[in-house]
């Protein structure tokens, strides 16, 4: 069985870059909600935070779509985004009917440090500009958001990681786990 692979969680808990590690690992295609973004921000642009959340859900279409076209050919598929409940709910829906077995990594951490480590991203890496449209930098705005995505709910299969350090990123216990996942048939 084919197999898809979702990553979400807290912000600043280090999704893409575990992403990208499990794509090596696997030799397998990951797509990035932020990549994507990205790319509509550059070409369509944006004014404000609505245009900016349009962009967010013309993201997620995409990404939708991408899914849909990569099971054509018959391979598994990492996915990365802060999935809201609905799209979790889509891309089962999709899963079961394209005969992929899925498996959800939520990472999460303390606020206090996820949010220094927000912090630190905004003001030290060279952020896309298509990121930087919230209040996020505000603790009480990062705190409710997060509160707030952590109260989607997550279906199916899932493993939770602590990701208050990356030591998660190399812990044999957590890669076991997703190994015995993706061989498994």
């Amino acid at each position: 069985m084919k197999k898809l692979l979702l990553i979400m969680g807290d912000l600043a808990t280090g999704k893409s870059t575990f992403a990208n590690i499990l794509s090596k690992r696997y030799d397998t295609n990951v797509f990035f909600k932020d990549s994507i973004k990205e790319v509509l921000g550059d070409t369509i642009g944006f004014s404000n935070r609505e245009e900016n959340k349009k962009l967010s859900r013309a993201t997620m279409e995409l990404m939708f779509f991408i899914f849909s076209e990569f099971e054509k050919l018959d391979k598994n598929l990492i996915l990365e985004s802060n999935f809201h409940t609905i799209e979790l709910e889509t891309l089962h829906k999709m899963a079961y009917e394209k005969n992929y077995e899925v498996l959800t990594l939520v990472l999460r951490g303390d606020v206090e440090i996820l949010h220094k480590r927000y912090l630190n991203r905004m003001h030290n890496e060279n952020r896309h500009p298509v990121h930087l449209s919230t209040t996020l930098d505000v603790f009480d705005d990062f705190r409710r958001y997060t509160e707030y995505s952590r109260s989607e709910k997550i279906l199916g299969n899932t493993i939770d990681i602590n990701a208050n350090d990356f030591s998660y990123q190399t812990n044999i216990d957590v890669l076991e786990k997703i190994d015995q996942f993706m061989r498994d048939c």
